[in-house]
């Protein structure tokens, strides 16, 4: 990266922030219509406490530091907000959908319990959703 060196942080996360857009719009695209839903839109943001968001108009929010965390933590936490957009809750119908939509289900929720509030902007709150579901 060119560039003076106190500035390198600042590119290294714009990168990172970069990546985890590109990733999480693959993977929340591809899951959608699985699900034939449409996504109104993503954002990629710096939530405190929370890894992603799904509003009742469809549109996603995740934390860029998804990109930090294992493959198998993303795509989870990118299933569970492409869930929401046809179970806007926490019903065992979506935790099945949520299961089908990804691999590794119970694995990731156990790492985010025990690892995720060290990726996080907040330590607080080590949650995954708007209403701080995560197990």
């Amino acid at each position: 990266m060119a560039g003076r060196p106190e500035h390198l942080p600042r590119r290294v996360e714009d990168w990172l922030k970069q990546e985890a857009r590109r990733e999480i719009e693959r993977r929340a695209i591809q899951k959608a219509e699985i699900l034939g839903k449409r996504i109104r839109r993503i954002t990629i943001r710096d939530p405190r406490g929370r890894w992603g968001s799904c509003s009742p108009e469809g549109a996603l929010s995740f934390s860029w530091r998804l990109i930090l965390a294992p493959r198998f933590v993303l795509d989870y936490v990118v299933a569970h907000e492409v869930a929401h957009l046809r179970e806007l809750n926490h019903s065992s119908r979506f935790w099945k959908l949520t299961d089908t939509l990804t691999g590794d289900m119970e694995r990731a929720r156990v790492w985010l319990v025990e690892h995720g509030p060290a990726f996080t902007a907040s330590a607080s709150q080590p949650s995954h959703c708007r209403c701080s579901r995560i197990i």
